[in-house]
């Protein structure tokens, strides 16, 4: 099930908080790594590729009023940009705002620190046997995923899913050579690998980025999407900007295996597709 909020401006997260998030007992007394869109640095031709500072802090302090034991926020980005991207974006406030860790994940001596998880059985996966994700990840209880809403020129569009990418080592491996067929293929490996330590997903949809994942066209779209389930929320993102998850061909071979009816919600706000999308 996928819950969609309007909101118009960042400035509104605050107010809304008891809207969006889904109140429950679970994250009480539980450590919790959280998984932002922390890609590349904010710049002037940059603006709309990683999840505001805003929903971040709104998660922070829902997570604190119910309770949890410890926060910690991190993500890959791209190697060697980690400073520049955390204080042009503002998350270098957290840890003394908040009391929360946040982490480069492959910064220094993290680079060393990931650990294989792999399917038990070969008929379980299409093309990607195992990962190698971050021991800080691992070691939490739980990922309260971020993503942003954004299109992908080899994946259409990127979400939830794709987002778990930023945990893993040597993440280029997941399109070798370029190759979009086996990207779409890892995709849905990641989604089965990867679904049960997501226990939420709160996508940033005030804002999204058109045409490309990375420099695109900021779009206001409006919206918070709200999931407990990754395919889920990434088949309501694609329906929201246009797109018929049908076209989307990881999100169709989860589909057959989960053998659910894609959901969609009553929203749409109609992206390009993104440039050199084939």
């Amino acid at each position: 099930m996928v819950s969609l909020h309007k909101c118009s401006d960042y400035k509104n997260l605050r107010r809304m908080k008891a809207e969006i998030w889904p109140s429950s007992s679970f994250f009480y007394g539980k450590r919790i790594f959280i998984k932002p869109n922390l890609v590349v640095p904010i710049s002037k031709w940059e603006q709309a590729s990683t999840t505001k500072l805003e929903l971040v802090e709104m998660v922070i302090e829902c997570l604190k009023d119910e309770g949890c034991h410890s926060i910690m926020v991190g993500d890959c980005g791209f190697k060697g940009q980690w400073i520049e991207t955390i204080k042009s974006s503002g998350y270098d406030v957290l840890p003394k705002k908040y009391g929360v860790e946040l982490i480069g994940l492959q910064e220094g001596e993290n680079y060393h620190k990931f650990s294989l998880i792999r399917f038990k059985d070969k008929g379980d996966y299409l093309s990607l046997f195992g990962a190698k994700f971050s021991d800080y990840m691992l070691d939490y209880d739980c990922v309260v995923n971020l993503p942003k809403l954004k299109v992908h020129k080899m994946a259409l569009v990127t979400g939830a899913i794709k987002n778990m990418m930023g945990c893993m080592i040597n993440k280029g491996n997941m399109h070798p050579r370029g190759d979009a067929n086996i990207l779409h293929k890892r995709l849905r490996d990641l989604y089965f690998l990867i679904q049960d330590r997501v226990k939420l997903c709160i996508m940033d949809g005030i804002e999204g980025s058109e045409y490309s994942e990375h420099y695109g066209l900021p779009r206001k779209v409006g919206i918070i999407l709200v999931s407990k389930d990754m395919w889920e929320m990434d088949c309501c993102e694609a329906h929201a900007i246009g797109i018929d998850p049908k076209d989307v061909p990881y999100l169709n071979l989860i589909q057959k295996d989960v053998k659910r009816d894609f959901p969609q919600r009553d929203y749409q706000c109609k992206f390009e597709r993104p440039l050199g999308w084939r």
